[in-house]
């Protein structure tokens, strides 16, 4: 813990007041992104950027604090309010795009980084001596869905039918290409160049190659029931950068980016709710927003 808050009292400050300008951007280009997608779905209603990009940073905010990635809900719950006549399922189904493209570029960059060598060796896998039983559990829930989904047939055809608008932009690549594609690719080099910026603030003489890895295996934590990842950073932390500082530094440099992200994200996002609910009293906000994202 010493050490740790020794790190913290030698952080470069000029590094990290260029990552919060990257974290900032970062934002928005996402939300710009999720607009897009929404313009697509809902050609012929007005998608107002201002709504979209405060509902995005709501739930980036609450994903810090919810498990399993709940501030997802409250995205969809805030932008679906924003915009007259649409569904939960096509609002869904529009950030969906958004997060199928996070897990896309994510694989590429790890199989890229694979390729020339430069990703560290995995760890011994331990026997799946349970795989029979888990294997019988899938195929039960298997079983279970298809009767279900043959018990509600027509609330499902009405589900997925307002699902499919929600990936319209799918249909026009080349709309796509221009309205959403390139705010993406520019969130992600902003969120590589955070991860580069916060690690030399740290001391840590790495590359692009580390922060980049830092940043996927980032997002692979998320998908652990856990708020904001929390734990399971660190251990990949650790990974991506084995070889370039210790796992103490590993340890550190990820517990104070996780939490300084989280700062931003949280303040970026209470701001937004204050706005989207006209009210100056974070609070209540924030519970407004975790309340529509559990509907």
């Amino acid at each position: 813990m010493a050490a740790a808050a020794e790190r913290v009292q030698e952080l470069d400050g000029r590094f990290l007041a260029i990552a919060l300008v990257l974290q900032l951007a970062m934002l928005g280009f996402r939300a710009l992104a999720w607009r897009g997608v929404l313009a697509a779905a809902y050609p012929d209603t007005r998608i107002p950027v201002f709504s979209v990009g405060c509902a995005y940073a709501a739930g980036v905010a609450l994903n810090a604090y919810l498990p399993a990635r709940g501030g997802e809900g409250a995205k969809v719950a805030l932008a679906r309010a924003q915009i007259p006549g649409s569904s939960v399922a096509t609002v869904a189904a529009s950030l969906s795009v958004v997060l199928a493209l996070d897990a896309v570029l994510g694989v590429s960059l790890i199989a890229a980084l694979w390729g020339m060598g430069l990703v560290p060796a995995l760890p011994a896998v331990p026997s799946l001596g349970n795989l029979p039983l888990v294997v019988g559990i899938a195929a039960v829930s298997a079983i279970a869905a298809a009767l279900a989904a043959l018990r509600f047939a027509g609330a499902l055809r009405r589900v997925l039918t307002s699902a499919a608008r929600g990936l319209a932009i799918l249909r026009t690549p080349w709309v796509y290409a221009s309205t959403v594609l390139p705010f993406q690719l520019l969130a992600w080099g902003c969120r590589i160049g955070v991860v580069y910026l916060v690690l030399h603030a740290f001391r840590i003489d790495a590359d692009l190659t580390s922060a980049a890895l830092v940043v996927v295996l980032g997002g692979v934590s998320t998908a652990i029931p856990v708020p904001g990842g929390a734990g399971s950073q660190q251990v990949l932390a650790v990974y991506a950068l084995q070889g370039v500082i210790s796992t103490a530094g590993a340890v550190s440099f990820s517990l104070g980016m996780q939490a300084g992200v989280t700062v931003v994200n949280t303040l970026v996002g209470m701001t937004a709710v204050m706005l989207l609910f006209r009210t100056l009293r974070p609070i209540a906000a924030m519970r407004t927003a975790t309340a529509r994202s559990a509907r």
